[in-house]
């Protein structure tokens, strides 16, 4: 097998920083995705390799693979292209990793188990911010109540960074759907569009907002707990705008509409805003008979600066030969402790 990955969409706003990031820590990803002139200027400037080939060429984007282990994708959004970069790591035997909060995408990678445990390939969508410190946070509770049948969890992020670029158009593309969540093992409509609750996150009780977030599909395969919701921090105008997107849905189905939303993506924040925002993640589990049990993570930026960290500490466990074939989720093959190997995390319990 070889001992190099791919990373697709290495000239994206997420993708260069892991790029970036790969550098830093002494690893030598093969860069790759369909800017041929960012591609070659980049990979001049960090002294890798690169590969230019768009994902509608099925015998490109195979020979792309030749001689890598692991791809991680960052281009998104995932809906238009995990797809055939999921299906040239099956053909090739390639392990798949990528950095999608989409739950669409979460559904059809998990359609593929079979195939992918046949092919001796590991799945593993959702390496980055979403999911890996939710998810992490899941797996630590249901150890501390193995007989938790609900979770709850929830995030909010503090301080000047926003949203990248690739994550609002992502959001753009998933209004259409609608909010999921998790009952009784079954991936539902969630019946209220905008319930709240509220949360403390280390500063006292704030209001969150109903959301599908990946663990409500994720954490089901990782902890077998069968009812889940998620929620994050909301500003009330992002609230209201929620609102109106939800009574908007059928018309969010045109893909004119969502053209013209996309109109709307800002740029990515700067390092130095990103510098100065903080993520704080709260979980909760419960059981039948009366037992709860809570706790928090606490990390960086979430968009980039934790999905980099995220990303890369699966990266280097799959390097080192620590797969499971078939679809999986990143703490069921690595455990809780996978997210504490990301600098400046921490964890408290409730």
């Amino acid at each position: 097998m070889a001992n190099t990955f791919l990373l697709y969409g290495a000239t994206g706003y997420v993708g260069e920083a892991m790029a970036r990031a790969c550098v830093r820590r002494g690893m030598a990803p093969i860069l790759a995705g369909r800017n041929a002139p960012a591609l070659s200027a980049l990979s001049r400037e960090l002294g890798l390799r690169h590969r230019v080939c768009a994902l509608d060429d099925a015998r490109a984007v195979d020979a792309m693979l030749t001689d890598v282990s692991a791809v991680l994708h960052c281009a998104g959004p995932f809906l238009f292209t995990s797809q055939p970069m999921v299906d040239a790591c099956l053909r090739t035997g390639v392990h798949y990793l990528d950095i999608t909060g989409e739950f669409p995408v979460f559904e059809a990678t998990a359609a593929r188990d079979v195939e992918a445990r046949q092919r001796g390939v590991m799945v593993m969508p959702a390496v980055g911010f979403d999911v890996v410190p939710t998810d992490c946070l899941a797996v630590y509770l249901k150890q501390r109540l193995p007989s938790a049948t609900h979770l709850m969890m929830a995030f909010q992020s503090v301080g000047p960074s926003g949203l990248p670029p690739g994550t609002q158009r992502t959001v753009i593309e998933l209004l259409r759907f609608g909010n999921r969540v998790r009952v009784d093992g079954r991936f539902v409509p969630a019946t209220s569009a905008m319930k709240t609750r509220l949360v403390d996150f280390g500063a006292g009780p704030v209001e969150v907002s109903q959301l599908t977030w990946g663990d409500v599909f994720t954490a089901y395969y990782s902890t077998g707990i069968p009812n889940i919701e998620e929620y994050t921090v909301l500003s009330s105008a992002a609230r209201q705008s929620l609102a109106v997107m939800q009574m908007l849905r059928p018309v969010l189905a045109r893909s004119w509409v969502r053209a013209l939303l996309r109109r709307g993506v800002k740029p990515g924040p700067s390092p130095s805003r990103r510098a100065q925002t903080v993520t704080h993640v709260w979980g909760e589990v419960t059981d039948g008979a009366g037992g709860q049990v809570a706790a928090r993570l606490h990390g960086p930026e979430a968009g980039v600066d934790w999905t980099v960290a995220c990303a890369l500490a699966v990266v280097e466990r799959v390097m080192q030969g620590e797969v499971q074939p078939g679809y999986q989720t990143p703490a069921a093959v690595y455990g809780a402790d996978l997210v504490m190997a990301c600098a400046g995390v921490t964890r408290e319990d409730l």
